[in-house]
């Protein structure tokens, strides 16, 4: 594992496993000596009732960011008052302002996780983000301020969050994917999306693939394993230039054995 990676992004589309291997890669970098936390934003929207705590699994440690709490640190920096801060927040027009401006809420969001890792210098952050919508839609937000805004409070905002994302050795996507035909494709397409919009370095892992699995016994496998296990090695197959890291599937029900075994491929992987 390269020691330089600060911020880790976990994506895909629903279902592929992103918070399960969120939880291992954080468990994996917290096994090695790092000062490691698994990050997840509460909402995209600021709503009248704050969200309620995520309860976190296996008790590793996190930063849920709200959104209403760095919206009002963001502004309280600009406006050099918490009080004002906390009064504009709540008015009816900024709550509009953030829930309709596109964008805006993940340049809050990602102002924040880069003031958290820059005040700490051994921080590592594992973002588990929801969809493979939320990260592409995050970095194309991002791309389009630089663009729209060519001057001001947050052109230069913007500047400063993406030239820390985009630094050398500090931010690395991890794309997550099954060894389907319609997933695979999916996700090369989304890894080709995120490469156009930034240069920010990016990974395909393939999960839950039965073809991997360590000792395997192809034979004892009742057919309909064998007809998955068949299909699954075609679309391997298929996408073999592309697609060449794979997490096998782990058929362990007990979570914390379970953990153990997916930090470990996890790990070994990125």
């Amino acid at each position: 594992m390269n020691p330089n990676k600060r911020l880790y992004i976990i994506t895909g589309k629903g279902g592929v496993g992103k918070t399960n291997a969120s939880f291992a890669l954080v468990k994996y970098l917290i096994d090695s000596g790092k000062n490691a936390k698994y990050l997840i934003f509460k909402s995209n929207t600021i709503s009248k009732e704050s969200p309620t705590k995520t309860k976190f699994k296996y008790n590793l440690p996190a930063v849920e960011l709200d959104l209403l709490d760095c919206a009002t640190e963001y502004v309280g920096r600009k406006m050099k008052s918490t009080t004002i801060a906390n009064w504009v927040v709540k008015t009816p027009f900024f709550r509009a302002l953030i829930n309709m401006l596109p964008g805006f809420s993940y340049l809050i969001y990602l102002g924040k996780t880069v003031d958290l890792l820059n005040q700490d210098p051994n921080l590592v952050l594992v973002m588990d983000s929801p969809s493979s919508g939320h990260a592409l839609t995050m970095f194309e937000s991002m791309k389009n301020y630089q663009e729209i805004f060519q001057t001001g409070l947050l052109f230069e905002d913007t500047k400063k969050v993406l030239s820390r994302i985009y630094e050398k050795d500090f931010t690395k996507t991890i794309i997550l994917s099954l060894p389907t035909l319609m997933a695979c494709h999916e996700c090369l397409e989304l890894e080709s999306d995120i490469q156009n919009i930034n240069p920010v370095e990016t990974q395909v892992i393939c999960n839950n693939v039965i073809s991997k699995i360590k000792e395997l016994n192809e034979e004892t496998l009742p057919q309909i394993l064998k007809d998955k296990l068949s299909i699954e090695k075609e679309v391997l197959n298929k996408f073999n230039q592309h697609i060449t890291n794979f997490i096998p599937y782990i058929s362990e029900i007990d979570d914390k054995v379970l953990l153990e075994q997916f930090a470990h491929e996890v790990g070994g992987l990125v």
